[in-house]
């Protein structure tokens, strides 16, 4: 129960990484978490094997490109409590998105120049929010300045959805960018 109050806290901008326990079982956990829901997330609701494991390496890509930050910087024994936080956020920030999951694709379907609903607001500041927790990870985690990890996020997330783009026929889907 301790760990999930420390989650939380974490996902208010209020706990830290470095407090949670380094725990391989808790990496585990939290990376099953992530792609559980983001396998809920999957347009057209498909769960099939080639799309579950499609996702498993978007998370396993994600971890490795942080723990790629943290040996850069000196210091990759904070990878496992760092992974963890992360892994945990993005459950609960996916799972906080999957309610505006239909409008999101209403609107892509509407098309640009169409107006939006109150439900892509309400997505831009969870997304916003996810993003600010998982810079604020970094930081604590590479001892960085927040715009710096900020941007780190930012490449981190960015490598990791190109480089799904790219694998994502060996899977059987197709994606577009």
């Amino acid at each position: 129960m301790n760990t999930l109050r420390l989650l939380l806290e974490l996902c208010l901008l209020r706990g830290r990484a470095q407090d949670l326990p380094a725990s391989a079982q808790l990496v585990w956990l939290t990376a099953a978490g992530s792609v559980a829901v983001d396998v809920l997330s999957l347009p057209d609701g498909g769960a099939d094997l080639g799309r579950i494991l499609f996702v498993a390496s978007q998370v396993a890509l994600f971890g490795a490109s942080i723990w790629l930050v943290l040996k850069m910087r000196g210091h990759p024994a904070r990878w496992m409590q760092t992974i963890t936080a992360l892994y945990a956020a993005n459950t609960v920030f996916s799972l906080l998105l999957l309610p505006f999951l239909p409008a999101l694709a209403a609107m892509i379907e509407a098309g640009p120049g169409k107006a939006v609903g109150w439900q892509a607001y309400v997505m831009l500041a969870l997304t916003g929010w996810f993003l600010a927790v998982t810079a604020r990870v970094l930081r604590e985690a590479t001892e960085w300045p927040l715009l710096p990890s900020f941007l780190v996020t930012i490449a981190c997330i960015a490598v990791v959805r190109v480089v799904g783009i790219v694998l994502a026929p060996l899977f059987g889907l197709s994606v577009q960018a």
